[in-house]
Parts: structure tokens; sequence; C-alpha cells
């Protein structure tokens, strides 16, 4: 399953790259031949007007073929991979709709990446080939039988071995999809390793991603070769480094230029969020025009950013064509020069961060291009967070940290003591962006060194990206998928507990259970249905003289239910209505599988159904007085669904799910986040009473 991963993303990757690129130089060549021949503001609007269209054509896509794909995925990803189901997230719908609806937005030429999607995909598509290659070796038969009736055998799923085989192919996927799109297998694998953390990463993991990753780089490459071409040329990837990259006058500044963007990526993620915020109260007021709403903020924002882009780069001056002319872009400039701004901007992000790394143009970008282009750039990246298309925010974040250590550079150059070229200024720069944006170490330095081709780069990188992350934290607690993850109530627990939690204990933590959630071993009809209607509850547990003996899930008494019916056991009363179907998307086909064996070879006499049969056995106890961190660590670490709190003496006393622990996590985590923020205004209070007013 894992080979069959790598291999099939690298052929989705090669076939991805290749209409991109084919793509974006036809739409950069249009825009030339349009300059060249009928003047620089009719090709302005002609740029816009196709810029538009393709907008145009991704936004029916996503919402008439696949409305899911309307957005990086990686939050959701994220969810799934804590160990979470999330209904209808990895389909074989959603994975079509997010590659096309992908290559559609970069070719439109929003300023995002491939990323996140990217690592999306990679885990949909190991979800898929998972289900159906793992399932038959999760099959067991078991006896089966109920009161007065002859004992038969059925089929049962070990669902909890079925879903930890996804969650580890899911990984392996999302680490091939980095891989590829930097050529680095080990940062593939370190970044699902930060992302998901270590407590969501069984030790087998690292293996197959081993394998995997290796696999998928090789694949990749060896079907671009084929073509005539390096997977180099599609990649952040610095040719020919220098020998000595930099000195230690460089690395105050590099300190510096690690002091100034730290907080600025904190202040960045704030003011995504708070745009995505705006976005989303605009979108309910006008929620009776749904999705044209929508569809039109696509198309208008995709239309605002190649008009900002080819407007901006207006204000460039021309400079003569330096000896690598093929990477820059010569736009409104004539024969024989370049404009500096249009090569920044007129670009994909991945074109333009290749030219910020290099180490061979530094009097080439100056700046006030840089500048240009940055304001450009961050202001568009963060005016597009809400908008419903696919994106990612690692190259976006990466060239504008490289901008502004661009920036640095040129400044040292010209008036400083410095000995690095710009070049090596603007990896440290979307090093420190990248590792605040994302709230990540190990990975960006990977990822940055092997951009860079100099293993030389390691120690001021790793120093920027610790000075930049810990300032970051001091402003954010949390990264941007964090934020969203929230923001969007993605089922997510967090590898530790709450400060708040420390507290409580299992008592105080158990989910508010009614009494018609708890089903006998044997329950009748009436009972089960009663249980079904308490549509809160996902988890039931079964008693038996008030002792907890396992957990039946809502998709097996569902499916039981529906097949008692069919058999002709029961009618179901008339004036009563139906219980919800299961919302557990990841396991309702397993959980109907499993009931519809045991009701139909069950042999059932009377109205009573056999739970014990349907149940899972030797559930986890918790004592009621264990503190709540200590319970935490069974759900966090270890996995668990659901426990049984009980007495010293064994008996029932309530239930913690890992859905339940999930929301109280959360109101803990608000409640710290509230306590902190009167305590700052307190603070500021006390300070403003103690000012002294001045005589009138």
């Amino acid at each position: 399953v894992t080979l069959v991963t790598a291999v099939t993303m690298a052929v989705i990757n090669f076939f991805t790259i290749w209409i991109i690129s084919f793509a974006v130089s036809w739409k950069f060549s249009t825009l030339q031949l349009m300059v060249d021949n009928l003047g620089v503001w009719f090709a302005i609007l002609g740029f816009t007007g196709i810029c538009s269209c393709i907008a145009l054509c991704c936004t029916i896509f996503i919402f008439t073929c696949a409305p899911a794909a309307g957005g990086s995925g990686a939050p959701e990803n994220k969810g799934f991979l804590n160990g979470n189901e999330i209904p209808e997230l990895f389909t074989f719908q959603n994975l079509i709709g997010r590659a096309i609806a992908t290559m559609l937005a970069n070719v439109t030429g929003y300023p995002v990446g491939r990323e996140g999607p990217t690592v999306t995909m990679g885990s949909n598509l190991a979800y898929l080939i998972t289900h159906v290659a793992a399932l038959p070796f999760v099959r067991q038969w078991v006896d089966v039988d109920a009161p007065g009736s002859a004992t038969s055998a059925a089929t049962m799923i070990d669902e909890d071995r079925f879903e930890h085989a996804k969650r580890i192919v899911c990984t392996v996927g999302g680490a091939c999809g980095m891989a590829m799109l930097f050529d680095s297998p080990i940062g593939g694998i370190v970044y699902m390793f930060e992302e998901i953390t270590s407590s969501s990463w069984p030790v087998e993991v690292t293996f197959r991603a081993f394998a995997g990753t290796s696999v998928c780089a090789l694949v990749s490459r060896a079907l671009l070769n084929m073509c005539g071409t390096s997977t180099k040329a599609f990649v952040i990837y610095e040719w020919n480094p220098q020998p000595t990259g930099w000195s230690w006058r460089d690395v105050p500044f590099f300190i510096l230029l690690a002091v100034m963007i730290g907080p600025f990526s904190a202040f960045h993620t704030k003011a995504c969020l708070a745009v995505a915020a705006a976005r989303q109260s605009v979108m309910k007021r006008l929620s009776s025009y749904e999705p044209f709403n929508k569809m039109a903020d696509a198309v208008l924002y995709g239309g605002i950013v190649a008009l900002t882009y080819s407007l901006v780069a207006l204000s460039a001056n021309c400079k003569h064509t330096a000896q690598d002319a093929v990477q820059f872009v010569r736009y409104d400039c004539e024969e024989g020069k370049y404009n500096p701004v249009a090569s920044l901007l007129l670009t994909t992000s991945e074109g333009a961060v290749k030219r910020l790394f290099s180490r061979h143009d530094a009097n080439e970008i100056h700046f006030r291009n840089e500048l240009l282009a940055f304001l450009s750039y961050t202001s568009l990246n963060i005016g597009l967070t809400g908008v419903p298309v696919p994106s990612g925010n690692f190259t976006g974040s990466m060239l504008i940290g490289g901008l502004i250590g661009r920036m640095m550079g040129a400044l040292v150059r010209d008036y400083g003591p410095g000995m690095a070229v710009s070049g090596v200024y603007a990896m440290v720069g979307s090093a420190s962006m990248l590792a605040g944006f994302k709230q990540m170490a190990v990975a960006v330095v990977v990822f940055i060194t092997g951009a860079a081709n100099d293993l030389g780069l390691i120690p001021p990188l790793m120093l920027a990206v610790t000075i930049s992350l810990l300032l970051n934290k001091l402003i954010n607690e949390r990264g941007f998928d964090e934020e969203q993850i929230l923001r969007k109530a993605i089922p997510f627990l967090p590898p530790e507990p709450p400060r708040l939690m420390d507290r409580v204990v299992a008592l105080d933590l158990r989910d508010d259970l009614p009494s018609e959630a708890t089903l006998e071993p044997e329950a009748d009809y009436r009972s089960i249905e009663a249980a079904l209607q308490q549509d809160k509850v996902d988890c039931f547990p079964v008693l038996k003289d008030n002792i907890c003996i396992g957990f039946t899930t809502r998709a097996r008494l569902q499916a039981a239910l529906e097949v008692w019916q069919a058999t002709g056991f029961v009618e179901h009363p008339p004036g009563v209505p139906r219980p919800k179907a299961n919302s557990d998307a990841g396991g309702e086909q397993m959980g109907k599988w499993i009931s519809a064996t045991v009701a139909r070879e069950s042999s059932f006499s009377g109205n009573v159904l056999p739970v014990k049969r349907l149940t899972e056995r030797a559930p986890y106890t918790i004592l009621e007085d264990m503190p709540g961190p200590r319970l935490y660590a069974l759900f966090a670490k270890a996995g668990a669904k659901a426990a049984c709190v009980i007495s010293e003496n064994g008996q029932f006393r309530g239930m913690i799910s890992r859905k339940g622990l999930i929301s109280t996590a959360r109101r803990y985590e608000e409640a710290s986040d509230q306590a902190q923020y009167d305590e700052t205004i307190a603070d500021e209070d006390e300070e403003q009473s103690l000012v002294i007013p001045s005589p009138p």
C-alpha cells in the first residue's frame, strides 16, 4: 500500500507540474505578446481578463463538482491524522476536484502555493487505496448467537486496526506530497512529524514514510528525466552556491532580521485570521445569493491580483539584461532590458523565490523593487485568506520572508560590513517567516537548506528560526493551522492538556450522558431506538449489573435496526421519528456490515437484540478521582476513543469520549485565554491608576 501510494503520487505530481508549467508559460507569453503588439494598457486589461476567466473556471468547478476542495484541506487533514473522524473528507470526488482546482488556482496567479492541497491529496489518495487494499486483512470470524437460537458464524471487522492502518498510510501520503514539492524526502518526513506531533506518530510510520518518500522522489525524477528535464527545474533550488556563503560579521544582521520577522510573522497570522473572519461575516450577510457570492468573490479577487501585479510592475525602472536573461521578465521594457518588479510578481511563487535565493543576482534586483514587490504581494497574500480556492501558504510565507531578507541584504551590502550576498539573507528571512507562520523548526531548516544546496547555512538558519519562533510564540500561542482548526470547530485533541485541567479529576470530565444512552447486553427494539435518539452520543456504553462491559457505536446499532426491520422481526412504531444516521462517516460502512451480519445471522427469537455481540469488549476504565492530565494522555497518546469512569468498587459512574474530551479541552482553553486577557486588562488598568495626573 505504501509503495502504490508513493508511485501514484509521483505520477499525479508529474502531470500537475507539466500542466501548470504549460498553462503559466502560455499566460505570461500571451501577456508579453499583447504588450509588444497592443501596448501595455490593453495588455493589462487583457491579462486581467485572462486571469479572471481562469478563476471563474476554477470556482465553477469547485462549487459544481467538489465543494470541499475550496480550501487547502490542511486543518481538516490534521484533525483526521490526530485520530478523529472528519465526515466526507477523503473521497474520490474530493481527490480529483482538489487536484484540478489546485492547478487552476495556481494558473490564475493567486499569491499561494501548492503545499497544503498537495499534502491533503496525498492523504486522500492513501486513504482510498488503504480502504480497498487493507479491508480483507481486518476481517475476522466470530461466533454469534442470541437467546433461544443456534450459534452461527459472522464476519466482524477490527475497526480500530483498520483506522490505525489508514492513518499510518495517510501520513505517508502527506509526506510524499511535501517530498515531491521540494525534492526532499527527509524534509517530507520531518514536516509530517512536526505537523501531526509525536503523539500521533506511531513507530512504524517512520520506516514506511522513509520508503514511501524515497520511492516517490525517485519515480518523480525518473518521469521528468524521461521527458528531457529535471526535478530541479520545478522546485526551489540554487544550482551554484558559493564556497563561503556567510561570515561572522553577518551573524548580528541575521539576528536582527529574525528579531524583526518573528513579531511580523505573528501579526501576519493575526491579519490573515482577521481578514478571514471579516470575509465570513460579509458572506453571511449575502448568504441568500450563495454560492454566487463566493464565486464572485474568488473571480473578483483573481482579477484584482492580476491588475495589481501589472500596475505595480509599471513603477519599476528597467535594467539591462544580465548574463542569465532567462530568469527575468521583460514586460514593458525594450529588448535587452528587464523589469525587476515584474520578475518577482509576474511569475509563479516558486520562480520568484528562486530569484530571491540566487547568489548571482545581487546587483540586479534592488531595494526599491523588492519593497514594491513586498508591499503588493504581502497585502494580496493576507487578503486572499478565506477565498474559496485551494491555497497553500508555505511558499507564500517563504516569498514574503525572502523579500524582507533580500531588502536587509541590500542595505547591509550598501552600508554595512556584512560579507554574505543578499540571496543568503533571503534564505534566512524565508526560514524566519516560515517558522513563525507554521510554528515549525526542523522541517523549515531542512527545506531551506535543501533549496540553498549548502549545508554550511544550517547554523545561521537554526539561529534565525529559534529567535523568530520564540518571539512569535510570545505573541501567538498557536500557529495559523491551529487557529483555523479552532475557528472551524474541527475535532482535534492537543498533545498536552490545558493548564486549567490540572485542577480537575475524571468525575469532572464526564460526558453529559443521558440514561437512555446506556444499554443492556440484550436490549429490545424500543431501548435501542431510544438510545439512537440521543443524537449527541456516538459511543454507547453497555452495562451488566451497572458494570461496563464495553462500547458499541451508533453505526452498528442503526444498521442492526434496519436489518431487524427488513427481516420482519419488528415494525417501526407509527408516529415515532426514526433515529438519525451516524455522522461518523469514516466507519459507518464497517459498522453497518458488522451489525447487518449479526442481525441477519443470529436467527433472532423475540424482540431482543444481543447488543453484547456488537460491543468492543474490555473497555478502558478510569477511576473517578484520577487527575485530569493523567487520563488525558490515554486519549492524546494512546488513541482511546472512549473510557468508562468507575468507582473504587467498579460501579459505572459515567463515560469520557474523545469527542467529549475535545469539547471540554476547548472550553478550558477558551477560559484560559479569557483569563489571560482579563489579567492583561487588569494590569493595564492598574498601571493607568498609578499614573499621577499632572496639575491643571
